[in-house]
């Protein structure tokens, strides 16, 4: 097995040759765990771990792809040396107060935003989902899983249709095997494709019914609530019949979105649409005159709930903006002090 069928091209040769990394010491990253990688060698599979004199500043993720070499002995695991810039890179916002990313996946052509149809569709969490995605440079799609299930499933496809603008919606069902096919003949030789969603949702039963076996572990979901109970534990890369590669990950609880620009413009093209004949050009769409997005949202062409689901990522995409840049912070804080003090001289409130 070569490089080339675990996604190496002639784009990635030239990338190599502009970094002076020799093509031969180049692999991929296949798995991941919490201090060791797996890794996809031109002479095969390998594990790997970062030595101290590496010129790594951050750990590779899955799909990332390396410069590694053998150890000095035969026993020790592959040093991991460098990585190559990457093409796209899925990332979320980190939990807790420090800021920053965390990487989820890299160089992914393609990724699968997956909900099940046992439950309702919640449009909120694919918006999400598609902000983040669209932001990566990756292009998403989403995938409606236990087709099977659905209580109507006309319906639950229109809904998703119109939360996932500029996306594809497609519906599967592991019953029907044959359901898969058209997403199969989607697939080509070389393309990686990674799979996002919670648990519970038939991420890793996809995986098995795209490759005809079972390479991924699945598990049941509670009968409750029909959430699922994390059985895939680490991203896996997967190379399946006709040559496809599927990234299958662990289900999230939460979506942190981190820093979005264009993913936010992709995720909600019909609100941005509307903007553009808005009177101002930093319309916040939130009550200023002649605002386009307001009028829409009165004549009934707009969702309310759509405009505050992207009111609300857009907030947060501006709170990370502010944790993470210290020119983004500083510029908020003057804006703030001059609303203060434009403020204080307002006829309303100057005798105060």
């Amino acid at each position: 097995m070569t490089l080339a069928e675990w996604g190496w091209d002639d784009r990635w040769a030239e990338r190599a040759a502009q970094e002076g990394v020799d093509s031969s010491a180049v692999a991929r990253v296949v798995g991941q765990d919490r201090a060791s990688w797996s890794l996809q060698t031109a002479s095969g599979p390998e594990r790997a771990r970062i030595p101290s004199s590496s010129r790594i500043n951050l750990p590779p993720v899955v799909g990332d792809w390396v410069l590694a070499e053998p150890g000095p002995m035969e026993s020790d695991p592959w040093s991991l040396l460098a990585v190559l810039p990457r093409r796209t890179l899925i990332s979320r916002g980190a939990a807790g107060t420090g800021g920053g990313e965390q990487a989820l996946a890299a160089n992914v052509d393609r990724v699968w935003i997956v909900h099940g149809l046992d439950m309702p569709v919640n449009s909120r969490r694919l918006e999400r989902y598609l902000a983040v995605v669209w932001d990566s440079g990756a292009t998403p799609e989403v995938i409606l899983t236990k087709g099977d299930l659905a209580e109507d499933m006309d319906a639950m496809i229109s809904q998703a249709g119109l939360a996932a603008v500029g996306a594809m919606v497609r519906c599967v069902s592991s019953r029907t095997p044959e359901s898969v096919q058209d997403l199969r003949d989607s697939l080509t030789s070389g393309c990686t494709v990674s799979l996002l969603g919670p648990s519970g949702v038939g991420k890793s039963t996809l995986v098995n019914l795209l490759a005809g076996e079972t390479i991924a572990v699945t598990g049941e979901v509670r009968a409750g609530d029909r959430k699922g109970r994390h059985t895939t534990v680490r991203r896996e890369l997967f190379r399946i019949p006709g040559g496809a590669l599927l990234l299958d990950t662990p289900g999230m609880r939460e979506l942190r979105v981190g820093v979005l620009d264009e993913g936010l413009k992709e995720a909600f093209a019909d609100i941005e649409e509307f903007a553009v004949s808005c009177r101002f050009r930093d319309c916040r769409h939130e009550g200023e005159p002649g605002c386009a997005v307001q009028e829409a949202l009165e004549a009934g062409t707009l969702d309310p709930e759509r405009l505050g689901s992207f009111q609300k990522l857009r907030a947060e995409a501006a709170y990370e903006m502010r944790r993470t840049d210290p020119r983004a912070r500083a510029a908020a804080v003057s804006e703030w002090k001059t609303a203060v003090k434009t403020l204080k001289h307002h006829p309303k409130y100057k005798d105060r």
